[in-house]
């Protein structure tokens, strides 16, 4: 198996940086809004055991520059194509998101579904209105930057109840938010995503449709995975996965909060690895990739 190397490459001129690791078909781990690449540390090493895993910072975060005047959906999306196409990586990719990252695994489907082997989404952003009060407070203007200003105080607002009960590591969590808010530009990046995605009264109602839309129609294999006792992106969002993509296949994770992947990676890792190796073709993957089917079907969540 391939060593984890972690990079920081230089793409069209921009820094981005990327964690790679692993053998096989290509896998994308696209983190949340203010994370970065290391919300995979303890998951990437498990998938890397079959599959060639890029875990790469989103513009504006992590190590990413920003690469025009403004940090959107589109955007990001953008770089995570132009990082892999750098990274001489042309198959068709398996993507997983958390939150922020996998609206962006839905632009990238929207994009070019062709290019897109499968999903996992983790408490994506895209499948309902509502957000954490956090979130929406920073959307109001002057106080949103206000908040940031403040780095122990935001990343705690923000990140309350993100992992349940377990407060040493949403403790743990926080401090690590503050931090990354230090880095230059990492507030107003921050700022501008919040403001691409969504406003005081929720998440924005026009890219979501699209997105949802496009997936359904392209009928790219999908899994959603939600912690029902998500906050952030409330686990009522679980709820039209089946109405708004029906060919999806939905599990609920029970006593799990917004980002499972680092409560419990291992059984997100099975979770991951039962979705691929149940999608027609005997593993689910062809030798370059591809699913053996362009939809994964669908089963009750």
């Amino acid at each position: 198996m391939r060593a984890a190397t972690r990079e920081t490459i230089e793409v069209d001129g921009h820094r981005v940086g990327v964690t790679v690791a692993g053998d096989g078909p290509p896998l994308v781990l696209l983190h949340g809004i203010g994370r970065d690449r290391d919300d995979w540390v303890a998951l990437q090493p498990l998938l890397a055991t079959r599959w060639t895993t890029y875990a790469v910072d989103l513009e504006g975060f992590g190590v990413s520059e920003p690469w025009g005047p403004s940090v959107t959906l589109a955007s990001m999306a953008a770089l995570v194509r132009r990082t892999l196409a750098a990274l001489g990586e042309t198959r068709p990719l398996h993507v997983v998101g958390n939150s922020l990252g996998g609206a962006v695994a839905l632009r990238l489907a929207a994009d070019d579904p062709a290019s897109i082997a499968a999903l996992v989404l983790i408490s994506p952003a895209g499948f309902g209105r509502e957000a954490v009060f956090g979130l929406r407070l920073l959307t109001v203007p002057g106080l949103g930057r206000a908040l940031l200003a403040l780095e122990s105080t935001a990343p705690s607002l923000l990140l309350k109840r993100t992992v349940l009960d377990r407060d040493p590591v949403r403790r743990r969590l926080a401090v690590e938010a503050g931090l990354r808010l230090r880095r230059p530009g990492a507030k107003q990046a921050y700022l501008q995503v919040v403001h691409d995605l969504g406003g005081w009264g929720g998440i924005h109602e026009a890219w979501r449709r699209e997105l949802l839309s496009a997936l359904a129609a392209s009928g790219v294999p999908a899994l959603v995975l939600w912690g029902e006792r998500d906050t952030v992106l409330p686990f009522a969002h679980f709820a039209s996965v089946a109405e708004a993509v029906p060919h999806a296949v939905a599990e609920s994770l029970p006593g799990f909060g917004h980002m499972p992947q680092l409560e419990d990676p291992e059984l997100i890792a099975a979770r991951i690895e039962t979705f691929f190796a149940g999608l027609p073709g005997g593993e689910g993957l062809s030798r370059d990739g591809r699913p053996a089917s362009a939809a994964a079907g669908s089963r009750p969540a």
